[in-house]
């Protein structure tokens, strides 16, 4: 895990429009109070951020990405029991209650979360009766066994980003891409992101591209990925034909992937499965669909 400053300038608007939906209009003092006790956190798809048993020192928020919780099972298998979706908390419970973590959570695929710590989680329930109803309300209901209270605007635990992968030749990409859109825009709205388009914005930004994307230019294509995905209820990344870093990121960057194929072609593993599918660690789960 690690933190970029210039991801999380780009992000911060985002970061309040969740905490507005999840505790309601704040006072501008305690928006300010709040965001000055948040610490910016990554993670890669992957990666664990919470371990079953484990003492509860601090809860997260998710901005952009996808967590998920997986138990331990009496067969000591990890099973999946729920996805933490942009606009989530996570590791809350234990802030209340002091008991170990309940669940392992692991990064379904790259995130950006903020961190608030215990200190820093009493004082603001001291200092602001509004943060202390809104969190109450979630904890009792979950206590309850029901689901948290959905304010008008906080996330739903859909998916959001999907990515479209060539697993054999011939396949249309661009034209199942535009169909998908239509049947997808009658739920909201969807931006369609292919390799040219990125790279475009990119020279706009004044960027220079030569042949493949170094690290700076990976950061700046998630902050652009951070930025359509937070304007959109639907985004489709459309992979190359190969196994490009491009297809790379498209891969890490969705919440599903849809592996696309012809009936007709002979079945085997596509060199793009065996590098960007194959070796995953266990827990990183983004559903796959083969069309």
């Amino acid at each position: 895990m690690h933190a970029d400053p210039l991801r999380h300038a780009s992000q911060d608007a985002l970061l309040v429009q969740h905490l507005n939906a999840y505790f309601g209009e704040l006072e501008p003092e305690t928006l300010v109070l709040l965001r000055q006790s948040l610490q910016w956190v990554e993670i890669h798809g992957g990666e664990t951020l919470l371990t079953q048993g484990d003492p509860g020192h601090s809860m997260y928020l998710v901005v952009s990405g996808r967590l998920r919780a997986y138990v331990l099972a009496e067969d000591c298998s990890q099973r999946a029991v729920g996805d933490i979706a942009r606009g989530k908390f996570v590791g809350e419970m234990s802030l209340y209650t002091d008991e170990p973590r309940a669940a392992t959570v692991v990064a379904v695929r790259d995130s950006v979360l903020v961190k608030l710590n215990r200190a820093d989680f009493q004082r603001l329930l001291t200092h602001s009766a509004q943060i202390s109803v809104a969190m109450t309300r979630q904890i009792i209901a979950q206590l309850k066994g029901g689901k948290p209270d959905q304010r008008p605007g906080l996330a739903k635990d859909k998916v959001v980003t999907m990515g479209l992968l060539p697993v054999t030749s011939g396949i249309a990409l661009v034209s199942f891409a535009a169909r998908l859109q239509v049947q997808l825009s009658a739920m909201g709205s969807v931006c369609v992101v292919t390799r040219n388009e990125i790279e475009w914005q990119l020279l706009h930004l004044g960027l220079e591209i030569t042949g493949t994307f170094d690290n700076e230019i990976q950061r700046h294509i998630a902050i652009l990925l951070d930025d359509i995905e937070a304007r959109h209820d639907f985004v489709l990344l459309l992979a190359d034909s190969e196994a490009t870093v491009w297809t790379q990121l498209c891969c890490r960057h969705c919440d599903e992937l849809l592996l696309l194929a012809d009936a007709t072609e002979p079945v085997a593993l596509h060199p793009m499965e065996t590098r960007f599918l194959m070796n995953r660690p266990a827990l990183t789960e983004v559903t796959e669909i083969l069309v």
